[in-house]
């Protein structure tokens, strides 16, 4: 970073630290003289992985315009469209869901998203939201299922009156929605959480009734905590939000928390808004308490900020239960064990932390670990992995995933960096490197052997047998570019040619037949 100082110039390193506070500068549109001095190819990397480059595009365009080279503010610019693009694009399904579920008698409350983007921002188009998020009565999900069915939308994950995640898929993209029937996670459904209060809004014509009232900062602060690692975007939001409310708004929300067993967690987002706030100052100890090191920003696992948030010590018991056995299984002894195992499987390695690296790949052993400009090697995690991937991805972007195994082999080593990208208009075709999720929800990197209308089936490079068919909502996007050794190469549509693994799976032919044998 080059600062002019009484006539001379000094030189001062840029870190994330740096990064991070100008992009929170640029989201509040709080930016100083010395900005202008920023690496802008970082900030913008922060800005993109932490959601906030539309809504910093929005505050600060002009800032950014004037200061920053050209190909960043091109870079910028299209996100900001993207998002824009992509919220209208949801508008219109969103539109189209509440007339249906209306006339289906269902009483259907939007939760965050464009409501929240037009009361915070006075646009509804500036926050990034990878999915459209409903409020219905347990006792309204049948009715809500079948309206939403007539309209395309299929269901991907869970059932009521739990979470329960739907997807359309458009030529263009593809699209999610959520129903609940709690304003807080399955995990806390131990808790007296009150039905949501809703006021009439409209966005672009289209009227909704979305989330108003007391509870919706609580709201706000347990859905904060219970992701690990959540993007920037949401301190901003719920420091925001928190800005917005009368002193006799915010007593109100304290005592709605605090009869919800969420007092603690209201609490601690105001905290964590404080810190967002001094962080945007450059205050070093508000970036060190939220995780921001010289080049990535570390996280604990959400299941612990729930235990030390807990009311009670038999509120904390509880959680502990439903985090170990989800209440969407209990009941089936078949279901609970799979999901159990699958979801303890995917999480383990995450309950140490996770990491959020900008401008760079994240270190590992291997030769492959070294510098990639606005790329960043993502753990694998169910949850996590879906979530991010759909943010970037939905908005037209890519990231980098590490490919562990070696199913593979050779066209994509072991602990290779693989670029992803978005879906192509065309959607997936033969001889395709796609990223899916396993009916158990184990991520893969393998290529499409057949495309059928529903569904995928897809194969290792390396393997004997091809996998069991993936429906295409479980594809999450296609893999462009594999990078290892300081080398990045695009990816073919055949399979690389080796001796060593062809005769890897001809062992693998003569152990089979030998088994089959026995």
């Amino acid at each position: 970073m080059t600062y002019a100082v009484n006539g001379e110039t000094e030189t001062v390193r840029f870190t994330a630290r740096d990064a991070v506070a100008l992009t929170l500068r640029l989201g509040f549109g709080t930016t100083r003289s010395e900005d202008r001095f920023a690496d802008w190819a970082v900030v913008l990397d922060v800005a993109s992985r932490e959601l906030l480059a539309p809504l910093a595009w929005a505050r600060s365009g002009a800032f950014i315009r004037r200061h920053a080279d050209g190909s960043v503010v091109a870079a910028w610019r299209r996100a900001a469209i993207a998002t824009q693009v992509r919220g209208e694009r949801q508008l219109e399904l969103l539109g189209a869901a509440i007339t249906t579920l209306e006339a289906a008698a269902v009483d259907a409350v939007v939760l965050k998203g464009l409501p929240l983007g037009k009361r915070l921002y006075a646009d509804a188009f500036v926050r990034c939201s990878s999915d459209i998020d409903l409020y219905v009565p347990a006792r309204q999900r049948t009715r809500a299922a079948s309206a939403l069915s007539t309209l395309g939308w299929q269901r991907t994950d869970g059932a009521a009156p739990w979470h329960e995640s739907w997807t359309l898929r458009r030529p263009e993209a593809e699209y999610h929605l959520e129903l609940h029937s709690s304003l807080v996670s399955d995990h806390l459904a131990h808790l007296s959480v009150p039905t949501p209060g809703a006021a009439a809004v409209s966005i672009g014509g289209v009227a909704m009734w979305a989330h108003a009232g007391e509870f919706v900062a609580p709201y706000l602060a347990a859905h904060l905590a219970t992701h690990q690692l959540p993007p920037l975007l949401w301190l901003v939001d719920f420091s925001t939000l928190w800005k917005l409310l009368s002193p006799s708004d915010r007593v109100r929300a304290g005592h709605a928390a605090q009869r919800a067993g969420l007092g603690r967690y209201l609490a601690w987002a105001c905290q964590r808004a404080s810190l967002v706030e001094g962080a945007a100052m450059d205050d070093s100890e508000a970036l060190g308490m939220l995780g921001v090191e010289s080049g990535r920003r570390r996280d604990a696992h959400s299941v612990w900020r729930h235990v030390a948030l807990a009311a009670s010590p038999r509120d904390r018991m509880r959680l502990i239960g439903a985090f170990l056995v989800p209440h969407r299984v209990r009941g089936d002894l078949k279901a609970m064990m799979s999901y159990t195992l699958a979801r303890l499987r995917t999480r383990l390695t995450s309950l140490a932390g996770a990491s959020r690296w900008y401008g760079r790949v994240e270190p590992h052993d291997d030769k492959s670990a070294g510098h990639a400009a606005g790329a960043r090697a993502l753990r694998l995690a169910r949850e996590e992995m879906v979530e991010l991937t759909r943010d970037v991805v939905g908005a037209g972007g890519s990231l980098i995933v590490r490919a562990p195994g070696g199913s593979m082999l050779p066209t994509i080593p072991r602990g290779a960096l693989v670029r992803v990208g978005p879906l192509p208009p065309q959607g997936v075709s033969r001889g395709d490197v796609v990223l899916a999720l396993t009916r158990d929800g184990e991520p893969v990197l393998h290529r499409a052997l057949a495309v059928e209308k529903d569904f995928v089936v897809l194969c290792g490079d390396a393997a004997i047998k091809a996998d069991p068919p993936v429906p295409f909502t479980r594809v999450i996007g296609v893999a462009t570019h594999v990078r290892y050794d300081g080398v990045e190469r695009a990816l073919g549509r055949r399979p690389a040619r080796s001796l060593a693994v062809s005769a890897l799976k001809m062992r693998r032919r003569l152990a089979r037949m030998v088994r089959r044998g026995r």
